[in-house]
């Protein structure tokens, strides 16, 4: 990115509001010690985020169509905060410029897979298949996705701790404690709620009885390694925080707790309720992580004038109108005549369910979310390590 781009330009400072000082802000400008944001901002977004969705979701019992308010919501929160990065990209120059080519052929592909999407089904042999591998395939990048965000949080609380490389936990170190509930939960989850997956994941029944089936078979392996890996995993974290700083970093600790107990989650509720905590820590995490970043960048002018530093000049407007927009967008889309107006006539966009349509750009939209998200916020890069 040019220089002259992401250079500020002065501006007053402003007297914190309520809610600022409520939260512990700090000046967009001001360096943060320790924390990412602030010790409020980051231990209920990045911390027990997760709480926010699974509560309600335990205090609402009854048949799943008692709390459908609530999967409309974080469903839609999903949906909207992976388009977050778009306007980041198209509405400034200087960051567009930095990855032109990366911002422009992966994404024009996507368009194309959606385009086509409908056409694939109907006329391809197979193709719903097709699709059903593809959706399989976006939801195996997105667990990806998701436990590499809370991996690239430890990493930046490392960062900012202020201690020697030398003294910090080892990356590889956050890594397994990150990854390692994965065996367990293969060999938990998808077992032992069959009906569940067969339910919400229809596109998948053509293969996910013979994947299941597979984790039946390895289940004794995938717990008994699993829960024996989770064990390692955490005494080796514990003995590296210990011998670096003596467990005395809360923003670390706050987030390791909050992570491996969400993985947690997944052995003693409903799985489905489990999973709406699990997207919505992920939504949560990535939307305050956006919206502290453009905070500081776009807090004052830059040389440039991009668009969007003049639209976030009113950020509590744009963050509704963004988020509730295309949070509304997909939940109208998605359940128009099931939840909201139940035996309307089901929409239709050139000749195909609008249902299937939102579903066709939640696949491919989300790759993109994915695929921008693994180089823009690599935190070795200046750029982005000015913003934190």
């Amino acid at each position: 990115m040019n220089a002259d781009a992401l250079t500020p330009t002065a501006a007053p400072s402003k007297s914190p509001g309520f809610i600022a000082r409520w939260l512990r802000l700090s000046p967009p400008d001001a360096a943060v010690a320790r924390w990412h944001v602030s010790p409020v901002v980051d231990a209920l977004a990045y911390h027990w985020g997760w709480l926010f969705a699974l509560v309600p979701a335990l205090l609402v019992g009854g048949p799943e169509r008692n709390w459908w308010p609530l999967l409309v919501f974080v469903l839609g929160v999903n949906f909207s905060h992976r388009l977050l990065t778009l306007p980041y990209v198209y509405l400034d120059s200087a960051v567009f410029r930095a990855h032109p080519w990366k911002f422009t052929i992966f994404p024009g592909l996507m368009l194309v897979c959606i385009a086509l999407c409908p056409w694939v089904e109907k006329s391809l042999p197979g193709g719903r298949t097709v699709i059903g591998v593809a959706a399989g395939l976006s939801a195996a990048w997105n667990l990806w996705h998701v436990l590499m965000q809370k991996y690239g949080l430890l990493r930046l609380y490392a960062a900012k701790s202020g201690l020697p490389d030398a003294a910090r936990t080892p990356a590889w170190v956050d890594r397994l404690l990150v990854f390692a509930p994965l065996p367990a939960l293969l060999g938990w989850v998808g077992p032992e709620n069959r009906d569940a997956v067969a339910r919400y994941f229809k596109s998948g029944r053509s293969f996910m009885p013979t994947v299941i089936d597979g984790l039946l078979a390895a289940r004794p392996v995938l717990l008994g390694f699993g829960f024996a890996l989770v064990a390692a995993a955490v005494f080796l974290w514990l003995r590296a925080e210990w011998r670096g700083n003596r467990l005395r970093s809360t923003p670390r600790l706050g987030m390791a707790a909050g992570t491996t107990l969400l993985a947690g989650v997944f052995f003693v509720v409903d799985p489905i309720k489990a999973y709406l905590a699990y997207g919505f820590s992920h939504a949560l995490e990535y939307t305050v992580f956006v919206w502290a970043v453009q905070r500081k960048r776009y807090h004052a002018p830059l040389a440039h004038r991009p668009l969007l530093g003049r639209l976030l000049s009113r950020p509590a407007l744009f963050y509704a109108v963004v988020l509730i927009g295309l949070a509304a967008f997909y939940s109208l889309s998605k359940w128009w005549n099931d939840y909201f107006f139940p035996g309307a006539p089901e929409p239709m966009w050139a000749g195909t369910p609008a249902v299937r349509w939102v579903f066709y750009i939640a696949i491919f939209q989300s790759m993109t979310h994915f695929y921008f998200d693994g180089f823009l916020w690599k935190m070795r890069l200046p750029e982005v390590r000015a913003q934190l």
